[in-house]
């Protein structure tokens, strides 16, 4: 009975921390927006002279998408490896009590799908940004400078 109990309790602990999951990984894709949109308006003039050079304008809106795609990679790596080391602290403090053993080192399966959430939403904050990058009018804005 105290067993079925204290697996429902943490039941609802995995659920909330699904759901936090899920609402970190909406506040990083806005992040990452929020942080593309101001490099295109930061950075207009390099993307037009981009373009002056020669580079297409799907060239210059690839080179913003790829940008997030390894930003969202880079971060999902780290932000994996860290919980996983927070775990092991914790697991290791545990033992310490001589309490619940909790290992770092067991990689869940349902840990797979974090990447690639990761890239999706990263890919579609990008899309916005992406497109501003592709209208840059290299002529008018070189000029106006």
């Amino acid at each position: 009975v105290e067993v079925t109990r204290l697996l429902r309790m943490l039941g609802v602990g995995t659920d909330v921390l699904r759901g936090f999951g899920v609402v970190l990984l909406l506040t990083a894709g806005l992040s990452v927006f929020i942080a593309l949109w101001n490099a295109v308006r930061e950075r207009r003039a390099d993307l037009a002279m981009l373009r002056m050079l020669g580079a297409s304008p799907v060239k210059v809106a690839g080179l913003l998408l790829c940008e997030a795609l390894w930003l969202a990679l880079l971060a999902s790596a780290l932000g994996l490896l860290g919980g996983h080391l927070l775990t092991g602290l914790v697991g290791w403090m545990l033992q310490a009590e001589k309490s619940l053993p909790v290992t770092a080192w067991v990689w869940v399966p349902a840990e797979a799908w974090i990447p690639g959430a990761a890239v999706l939403v990263a890919g579609l904050a990008a899309l916005l940004p992406a497109f501003s990058a592709y209208r840059v009018d290299a002529g008018q804005l070189l000029n106006s400078r």
